[in-house]
């Protein structure tokens, strides 16, 4: 009787610590960050097997977290940090309150406005979002000549200037705030690529072109030298990836690979020391 109760105490705290452990996953997604090895992003919370995820977005407090998914997932998904250091269960963001199809949120450097896409018309247009007690106010649509045409996937420098997707030409633009506008809209300087991750200090620039992440630096007369790939084991050959974001403190880079199942893709970070060697290499 005596083994017979040890064993079933056994399972017990076995099970409990293995439930605690698979918990773990989703409860500290921050800790153990990569080095220059990539790994997945928030395993089965964010990225889950059989899914499409893309687009990640993490507020400068580090406690929020906007990402974009299909199936299980609808459009844009958000996740919050809770008071015991775990996350919420990601929900459908549904910031426009009328299940409008929300796609690739991204935040200004303080935090106070969120940019995303939402068809207007069937035509995806960017629309913003203030922040209000620690809510997100109803947005509305932006009031530029960025819009002029269908866009996505807008990231900003430190002094508000907007790099954006424009998929009239498929190519990368720009505009600066002024007088809190963004009155002109010009083409960024790169020749080639989409999703657009610029840096803070507007240093450099990630993006994808064909499957691969590539980055572009300042050169000396303030234009944007030629393209390259990021070195390390960022890209692959078997698969594509895309979408390259930046961590708040530009210490991670995160992207999207295609090896999930059925050729679905899953959120990755890597360190961003992948852009300094390769900045080393090509930048004399």
């Amino acid at each position: 009787m005596k083994n017979k109760v040890t064993f079933i105490l056994f399972v017990i705290i076995n099970t409990l610590a293995a439930y605690a452990q698979n918990n773990e996953v989703n409860l500290k997604i921050f800790d153990n960050p990569p080095d220059t090895i990539p790994k997945i992003f928030a395993k089965e919370l964010i990225s889950i097997a059989d899914r499409y995820e893309y687009g990640l977005a993490i507020s400068p407090d580090y406690n929020e977290i906007f990402f974009t998914a299909t199936k299980p997932g609808d459009g844009l998904m958000l996740t919050r940090k809770l008071d015991d250091d775990s996350w919420s269960t990601p929900k459908t963001a549904n910031l426009r309150g009328n299940n409008s199809n929300e796609q690739e949120a991204f935040y200004t450097p303080d935090g106070q406005k969120l940019y995303f896409a939402s068809n207007v018309n069937d035509t995806m247009r960017l629309w913003v979002s203030l922040k209000e007690n620690s809510e997100w106010s109803l947005p509305i649509l932006l009031d530029s000549p960025v819009n002029n045409t269908r866009v996505f996937w807008a990231t900003f420098t430190n002094n508000n200037t907007m790099y954006y997707s424009n998929l009239s030409n498929f190519k990368i633009y720009k505009s600066k705030l002024e007088n809190n506008q963004y009155k002109v809209t010009e083409n960024a300087g790169i020749p080639f690529g989409m999703h657009p991750s610029v840096s803070k200090d507007e240093s450099f620039i990630l993006f994808n072109f064909r499957g691969d992440i590539y980055v572009a630096f300042k050169n000396n007369e303030n234009v944007w030298g030629k393209p390259r790939k990021l070195e390390g084991l960022i890209n692959t050959t078997e698969f594509s990836e895309t979408c390259p974001s930046l961590s708040p403190d530009e210490k991670f880079v995160f992207f999207s690979r295609y090896n999930d199942l059925n050729k679905k893709s899953d959120i990755y970070w890597i360190s961003s020391i992948i852009i300094e060697k390769t900045r080393k290499k090509f930048i004399k």
